[in-house]
Parts: C-alpha cells; sequence; structure tokens
C-alpha cells in the first residue's frame, strides 16, 4: 500500500487505499488519447479484465464514469419498454437498480431479503416459474448490508428453468474480492468500477457483457434509448483499442486508465486464484478479531 505514516488510512468499502505506483500512475502527464503509451494501456486493460472476471469471450466497455453508470449501461441496452425484469434486492443498491431498471420502461419485480440475509433458491425459483424475465439481476455484494449474493446458484437456477434470461451481476462492491466466473457461472453481464477491488481510483464504470448479450441488443426492435451508453457506439471504440488502434467516440479517462492498468498488473501476475484466497484470508482474520 502507499506509505500512510503521516495520514489517516481510508478504511471504507471503496474508494479504497493504493499502491504507490497507481498513485504514480494516475499522476502523469497530460497524454493524449490517441498517444500510443495510452493505447497498449488502454488494450492491455480491455485484456486483463477477462481475466479478472473469468471469461474469454465476454467484451469489456472501460468508460468514463461510476459504477452506477454500469446500471444505465445494462437498462438502456438490454431492456425495452415493458420487458420484465426481476431483482434480488438485498439492500440499497438492490434497490436502485431496481429503480434504473424501471427508469428505461422495465416492469421490474423486487424480490426483498431481511436485512442481513439472502433469498433462498426456492424463492428465486418460484419467481422464475411464475414469469418469463428478460433479466435477473442480482448484487454479489450489497455494499449497504453486506449480503453476499449465491451468484452461482442463481446463474443454475436461471439455466434451468429460463435458459435465454440475462443473467446481470452487481459487481461493483465484489469484482476481484469474491469469487466469480463468468463463463462457467453462466453469468451474462457484471457491472463493477474502478475503485474497489479493482484498487485504482474512482472514475472508470466497468462493464463486462457476454455474446448472448451482444446479440440480445442487436435483436432489439427498437432504438437504444441512450446516447452517451449506448453500446452499439462504445463497441468499436473497445474492439479498436484492443486491436492496438485509436477510434473516437468520447475521450476516455486517460490517467484514470492508467491507473487502472497499473493496478490490474500487480494483482494478475498468478491468476485470480491467489487473489481471492488473500481476500478470504483477510474476511476470517477481520471474523475471528
Amino acid at each position: 500500500m502507499s506509505n500512510s505514516s503521516a495520514r489517516p488510512l481510508c478504511m471504507i468499502p471503496g474508494p479504497v487505499e493504493m499502491s504507490s505506483t497507481v498513485l504514480q500512475a494516475n499522476s502523469t502527464p497530460a497524454t493524449a488519447h490517441t498517444d500510443p503509451v495510452f493505447v497498449e494501456a488502454f488494450g492491455e486493460v480491455i485484456e486483463m479484465l477477462r481475466t479478472v472476471v473469468g471469461t474469454t469471450s465476454g467484451q469489456p466497455f472501460v468508460i468514463a464514469g461510476s459504477g452506477t453508470l454500469g446500471w444505465d449501461q445494462t437498462a438502456a441496452n438490454l431492456v425495452e419498454a415493458g420487458e420484465r425484469v426481476l431483482v434480488l434486492s438485498n439492500g440499497y443498491f438492490g434497490e436502485g437498480l431496481a429503480d434504473c431498471m424501471e427508469a428505461y420502461g422495465a416492469q421490474v419485480t423486487r424480490l426483498r431479503a431481511a436485512p442481513g440475509h439472502r433469498q433462498a433458491l426456492a424463492e428465486v425459483a418460484a419467481a422464475l416459474r411464475a414469469h418469463k424475465y428478460k433479466i435477473v439481476t442480482i448484487s454479489q455484494v450489497d455494499t449497504s448490508t453486506g449480503v453476499l449474493g449465491d451468484v452461482q446458484g442463481v446463474a443454475e437456477l436461471v439455466r434451468e428453468h429460463s435458459p435465454d434470461t440475462l443473467v446481470v451481476v452487481d459487481g461493483v462492491c465484489a469484482t476481484a474480492a469474491e469469487r466469480l466466473y463468468f463463463d462457467s457461472w453462466g453469468v451474462d453481464v457484471v457491472i463493477t468500477a474502478s475503485q474497489k477491488a479493482l484498487g485504482s481510483p474512482p472514475g472508470i464504470s466497468v462493464v463486462v457483457a457476454s455474446q448472448k448479450a451482444l446479440g440480445v441488443l442487436e435483436a432489439r426492435t427498437t432504438p437504444v434509448p441512450a446516447y452517451y451508453v449506448n453500446w452499439k457506439r462504445w463497441l468499436p471504440i473497445m474492439k479498436s483499442y484492443e486491436a492496438r488502434a485509436v477510434k473516437y467516440f468520447a475521450t476516455p479517462c486517460v490517467q484514470a486508465i492508467f491507473a487502472l492498468n497499473t493496478s490490474l498488473k500487480e494483482m494478475l501476475p498468478a491468476g485470480m486464484e491467489p487473489v481471492f484466497a488473500a481476500h478470504e484470508r483477510t474476511a476470517a482474520q477481520v471474523r475471528a478479531a
């Protein structure tokens, strides 16, 4: 971590403390988004994010904004007015995601759990049998209650009862800390942000979408009701930077991406399993204290 001897530590779920090298990367001189050094860094970030969430084919979207912008990205691109969305709400952020879905015209069912608890899988299965949903959302960790959602169990139920339904995971407080295996669990969207377990400053909305989700986007019968978060505008940008070529839609957050690149390189030398194990050891120590 950075030298904290002269200042208090920031001991909240996020923004988190950062290494000195990440802080240095965030304070580099002004750099054009067309600079070859930045193009390489951005391309590497897109590639490394696949490793973080456990996918080989998912498409990362790395856009200037907060984690909440990921809600808008998901709702705007994947929901059409009147379609049903099942939100598994375990606290403040589950309720916020439901509000966002409703803002884009979704017909939302909120399956709530008591504070400190999560929905029983039997409840989720009953809800899936009752209606056909376009999307099921789950907060992997809701910061307000600390509840850990059963992403793997919910994804398995969706495959069993409603295989066309998209599984959307709000991982802002979980991604890169709690275990997540995007491809093998059958997740379609992960929403996260730079300032929590990804270990870099606030300012980047990170969303990873499956090819299934991108197919749903292409099959829309109505236009995407948004401009800035329209994936049809961003997908060519992401593909271009990953190919180490410049393409422009909106100016990326250059220094924040340099910082995230540095953090991911510090995190990933041995893959995600040691990262998950380290978080699990720390959690056990805190609980035992």
